[in-house]
C-alpha cells in the first residue's frame, strides 16, 4: 500500500501531542480474510503477537475509509448476469419498502409525464454505479420511504393518555387552489409555483391564508432541498412599525425550544411588503384538522388534555423568556408523527408590550387591548384552546362566544366536572383569577387527567404531581362497627363523624420548594409541635426569611396540632391582607373554621380551594365530609332526599349519570357550584364526591366509607356494600369493609337472602376477631326478627345459620349461648350480669 501522505491536523500532533488526532475514515473490506488462505506452515511462520510499550505522547495514526463493496466476492464465477441482478434487487427493494411483507408489483399504466428524481436510485442503476454513491442513494430512499410508514402510537402524561401516530403527508397533497380561498379583500398569491425567492427558495405552491397574507411552501435549494414554509411578515409603514418588526425578528431568532418551529432565515422581496420569515417545515395536521376529523366534532377529554400537555413546556419556555404567545388556538398547534409544536410565531410580543398585539377573537383574554399581554393572557387562551377542542361553543359574528357552557347543558360536563371547574377558572374574566403560572396549570391538568380516566375507564394512577401529601389516617371507617361493642361493655354509641377526626385524617399541603423557608421548614418535619413554634419565631426575625409564605402558615399548623384553633386563627386573619388568594391560606382557615364548628364557613373556604385546584382530591374531601357534617347538624343523617335515578347514577358516575333529565339537577346554578345549605343538594354534592374520590383514589378509604353511609342514608343498600366490597383485599381496613358490609345487610329490608349472606360474609372473618362473637349475634338477633315479624317458624331454605337451625327455637338457642360467652368477657360486673339475664330471657325453655 503507498503510504499516505500526513494531514496538517497530524503535523500540528506531532507537534503538539497534548492535540488529539482527527477522526477519520478507514478503509473496511468485511469479505477481507487476513488468515483464512494460510496453511499451516505459513500459519507457524507468521509473526507473534508481542507487547509494546505504551507512550501516552505518541500520536497514533488516523481513522482511514475502506472501500466497502457488499456486492464483491471472492469467486467471479458466482456472479449473477446484471439482468437476474436487476430483478432480484426489484424484489429486494420492494420487500424492504414493505417491511419484509412482499407484495407482487402491480403493472402501471404509462402516463404522459416522468418525473424522475436523480436522488433516489433505480434497480438498473444498482448494478452498474458506484457500490459507496449506491449505498448512500439507497439509504436516503429508505429515510424518505419509511416516512409513511405508520409506526407505534407513544405515551404522554405519565403514560396516562396515547396520542396516535401521525403519518406525514406528501408536500403536493398539501398545497392548495388559491382561487379557492379568494373572499372579499383578498388578493390572490404574488408568488406562483417556480418562483425563486432571494436565489434560494424555490416556491412550491401555497398552503394557506394567514393574517400576515399568503403562506408558501417551497424548496430551499441551498440545504438539499429542504421543505420550508414563507410567511409574510408585518409592513414597516412608520418608525414604530419599523422597531416593531425589528424585534419580532430578534425574538424569533432567540427562540430555540424543540416544541416551537424554528425560524431560518429572514427575507425581503420586491413582491411582498415586509418579506417573509423563512421557517421549519411542520408536516402534520393541525389540531383543528384532527378534531374536525373526529365523530362528534370534538376530541375526547383526556387525548385533548395530552396534546396540549405537550404544549405547555413550550409556553413555559417563552414565558421564562420575557414574552407570551398571544395566539394560541387549535390552528397553531400540529400534531406531527412523534411530537406536538407550536406554529405561527407572527403574534409573539414581550409581556407587558403595547402597540399591535396579534390575536384572535374567540381565543384573545378580553384586558389585552386595555392590559397588554401577560402570562395570564396566555393562560386565557391555553383554556379557551382547551375547551374549542373538546366542547362545542357556541358561535357569535362567527367566532367563539365568550364563556364556558354550563354542565346543565353539556352533559359530559356533568360527569367530568373538575374538567369544567379547569376551564373556569382558566378562562377567568379577571387575569388574578386565573391559573397564575403554565406550572400550576399543568399539574392540575394531570389530576383532572387521572379523575377522567378513573370515571370513563376504571383506571387508576398515581397522584405523582399533587400539591398535598397522602391522607393521614380515616375518618368514618369504624362507627357502625362501634355499635356491636354495646355488647361488651353497655355503652351505646352512634354512627355520626366528628370535625377532629376528619381533620386529623385529611392531606396536609406540601411544602413549597421553591420558598425561601422550604429547607428549614423540611427539616423540622419531626420535631414537636411546640419546638416547631419556637424555631419558626426564631426564624420569623431572620432577614433571610422575611419573603417567606410557607414559614407564617408553619406556625398556624403549629399552632392547630398544638390545639390552639383560636390562636391559629388570629394568626391567618392577620395573614390574610398578605396571602388572603393564595390557597394555603384558604385550607388552613377551612380547617380552622372546622375545627371551630363553624361548618358554612369551612364549607365556603374549601370551595375556594377548588376552585383554584380543580385537579387535587383533598379540598373534594374535605368538602363532602364538611356537607356530611351539615347533614347531621341538620338530623338528616339518615333521611332519604334524592330521587333512586339520581343516587344510582350519582354512585357510580357512568353513562347514566350524563343522560339524567337536567330536572334532577334543579337548584345546582349554572355553575354547580358548592356553597349551599339545602339538604338535598349537599346529599348529592356528599355523595358525588365521596364516588368521584373513591373512584380515582382508591387507597382514600374514607371516601368509600362515605360513600356508603350516604348511600345508606338513601336506602341503597346494595350499592353501599358494593362500594366497600371495592376495597383491596391488601388494605389493612378490608376486615373492617367487610363487617360493615353485613351490619348493612341487616340494616333495613331484612330477608333470609340477606341474613345468609350475611353469614357467609362472616365465615370468611378469623374467629379470634375480638368481634366476631357479637356480629354473629348481631346476625341471629336479624334472623330471629325476621322470622317473627312474618310469623314463621323456619326459614323456606333447611341449611342451618351457623352451626344451629334457622328456626325461632334454633336461633334462640344459638343466641343464649353467644350472650354467654360475650359475659364471660364483658369489663364490668354489671354488664356481665345484664348479658347473663339476656341469655336467659330468649333461651327457648324460658318461652315455651
Amino acid at each position: 500500500m503507498t503510504e499516505r501522505p500526513m494531514t496538517d491536523n497530524e503535523r500540528r500532533n506531532v507537534e503538539d501531542p497534548g492535540t488529539s488526532p482527527p477522526t477519520e475514515a478507514v478503509k473496511f473490506d468485511p469479505f477481507a480474510d487476513d488468515d483464512d488462505d494460510l496453511d499451516e506452515v505459513e500459519r507457524a511462520l507468521a509473526p507473534h503477537t508481542e507487547g509494546v510499550a505504551y507512550d501516552p505522547d505518541a500520536v497514533s495514526p488516523g481513522t482511514e475509509a475502506v472501500k466497502f463493496d457488499p456486492f464483491a466476492d471472492d469467486d467471479d464465477e458466482d456472479d449473477l448476469p446484471v439482468e437476474e441482478l436487476d430483478h432480484l434487487l426489484k424484489d429486494l427493494d420492494q420487500l424492504r419498502a414493505t417491511q419484509g411483507q412482499f407484495v407482487p408489483a402491480e403493472e402501471e399504466e404509462p402516463t404522459d409525464v416522468t418525473v424522475s428524481d436523480p436522488e433516489i436510485p433505480t434497480a438498473a442503476t444498482f448494478a452498474s454505479a458506484d457500490p459507496s454513491a449506491r449505498s448512500r442513494r439507497e439509504a436516503i430512499s429508505t429515510f424518505r420511504e419509511r416516512r409513511g410508514i405508520t409506526r407505534q402510537s407513544r405515551t404522554v402524561a405519565d403514560g396516562m393518555v396515547e396520542l396516535p401516530f401521525i403519518t406525514p403527508k406528501p408536500e403536493s397533497e398539501l398545497l392548495i387552489d388559491p382561487e379557492a380561498k379568494l373572499k372579499p379583500g383578498i388578493k390572490p398569491p404574488q408568488l406562483q409555483a417556480g418562483d425563486i425567492v432571494a436565489e434560494q427558495y424555490e416556491v412550491l405552491g401555497v398552503i394557506a391564508h394567514g393574517g400576515m397574507g399568503w403562506i408558501y411552501l417551497a424548496n430551499d435549494l441551498n440545504v438539499a432541498n429542504r421543505v420550508v414554509v414563507l410567511k409574510g411578515m408585518m409592513a414597516q409603514t412608520s418608525a414604530q412599525d419599523q422597531g416593531t418588526a425589528e424585534a419580532e425578528r430578534a425574538f424569533l431568532a432567540d427562540i430555540t425550544h424543540p416544541g416551537i418551529v424554528k425560524a431560518y432565515n429572514f427575507i425581503d422581496d420586491p413582491r411582498v411588503p415586509g418579506g417573509f420569515i423563512v421557517m421549519e417545515y411542520v408536516n402534520g395536521p393541525s389540531l383543528n384538522d384532527r378534531r374536525k376529523q373526529q365523530k362528534d366534532g370534538v376530541l375526547s377529554f383526556d387525548l385533548a388534555i395530552g396534546y396540549i400537555l405537550e404544549v405547555l413546556p413550550a409556553m413555559d419556555y417563552l414565558h421564562s423568556r420575557g414574552v407570551v404567545y398571544n395566539d394560541l388556538k387549535p390552528e397553531n398547534i400540529i400534531a406531527t408523527e412523534d411530537q406536538v409544536k407550536l406554529i405561527d410565531l407572527g403574534a409573539v410580543s414581550g409581556i407587558g408590550a403595547y402597540g399591535y398585539i396579534y390575536g384572535t377573537k374567540g381565543y384573545q383574554a378580553p384586558e389585552v387591548a386595555t392590559q397588554g399581554p401577560s402570562v395570564a393572557s396566555d393562560i386565557y387562551t391555553i383554556g379557551r384552546t382547551l375547551a374549542a377542542l373538546t366542547l362545542k361553543l357556541p358561535v357569535e359574528d362567527g367566532v367563539l362566544a365568550p364563556g364556558i357552557p354550563s354542565p346543565n347543558d353539556q352533559p359530559q360536563l356533568r360527569r367530568y366536572l373538575s374538567f369544567y371547574r379547569l376551564l373556569l377558572r382558566a378562562t377567568a374574566e379577571k387575569p388574578e383569577d386565573r391559573f397564575t403560572s403554565v406550572a400550576e396549570l399543568r399539574t392540575q391538568l394531570f389530576g383532572v387527567l387521572r379523575e377522567i380516566l378513573a370515571i370513563r375507564d376504571g383506571k387508576q394512577f398515581p397522584p405523582q404531581h399533587s400539591l398535598f401529601s397522602p391522607q393521614r389516617s380515616t375518618f368514618g371507617t369504624k362507627h357502625m362497627v362501634f355499635r356491636t361493642d354495646k355488647l361488651i361493655d353497655g355503652i351505646d354509641r352512634q354512627v355520626r363523624i366528628t370535625a377532629p377526626e376528619i381533620v386529623s385524617a385529611l392531606p396536609v399541603p406540601l411544602i413549597d420548594r421553591t420558598d425561601p423557608g422550604a429547607r428549614m421548614l423540611s427539616g423540622s418535619s419531626y420535631a414537636e409541635a411546640s419546638e416547631t413554634l419556637e424555631n419558626l419565631r426564631t426564624s420569623m426575625e431572620n432577614e433571610k426569611y422575611r419573603d417567606s409564605i410557607e414559614i407564617p402558615l408553619g406556625v398556624v399548623r403549629a399552632l392547630l396540632d398544638l390545639g390552639f384553633t383560636a390562636e391559629a386563627r388570629a394568626w391567618l386573619d392577620t395573614l390574610k391582607e398578605r396571602m388572603g388568594r393564595d390557597w394555603r391560606h384558604q385550607w388552613f382557615s377551612g380547617i380552622t373554621h372546622l375545627l371551630l364548628d363553624d361548618y358554612a364557613a369551612a364549607q365556603e373556604y374549601f370551595y375556594t380551594v377548588l376552585t383554584i385546584l380543580p385537579g387535587e382530591a383533598a379540598p373534594k374531601l374535605a368538602l363532602a365530609a364538611v356537607d356530611e357534617l351539615l347533614l347531621q347538624q341538620m338530623g338528616y343523617e339518615n333521611t332519604p332526599l334524592l330521587t333512586p335515578a339520581l343516587v344510582n347514577a350519582t354512585a357510580t358516575l357512568g353513562d347514566d349519570f350524563e343522560e339524567l333529565d337536567a330536572s334532577e339537577f334543579k337548584g345546582l346554578g349554572k355553575t354547580w357550584s358548592h356553597i349551599t345549605t339545602e339538604p338535598a343538594i349537599l346529599r348529592f354534592h356528599s355523595l358525588r364526591v365521596y364516588a368521584l374520590v373513591w373512584l380515582t383514589n382508591p387507597t382514600t378509604v374514607s371516601s368509600a366509607f362515605g360513600l356508603a353511609r350516604q348511600l345508606m342514608a338513601e336506602g341503597q343498600i346494595e350499592l353501599a356494600v358494593q362500594a366497600l366490597d371495592k376495597l383491596s383485599p391488601a388494605s389493612r381496613h378490608h376486615r373492617m369493609a367487610k363487617l360493615t358490609t353485613i351490619l348493612l345487610l341487616l340494616s333495613s329490608n331484612l330477608s333470609e337472602s340477606r341474613i345468609r349472606r350475611a353469614a357467609r360474609r362472616l365465615s370468611e372473618i378469623p374467629t379470634n376477631d375480638p368481634r366476631f362473637n357479637q356480629i354473629k349475634i348481631a346476625i341471629m338477633s336479624a334472623g330471629l326478627s325476621w322470622l317473627r315479624d312474618r310469623d314463621l317458624q323456619s326459614a323456606a331454605s333447611p341449611n342451618p345459620l351457623f352451626e344451629y337451625p334457622f328456626t325461632q327455637r334454633g336461633l334462640r338457642e344459638g343466641i343464649s349461648e353467644a350472650l354467654r360467652v360475650q359475659a364471660r368477657s364483658a369489663p364490668f360486673a354489671r354488664h356481665r350480669y345484664t348479658l347473663v339475664d339476656m341469655a336467659n330471657a330468649v333461651r327457648p325453655f324460658t318461652w315455651f
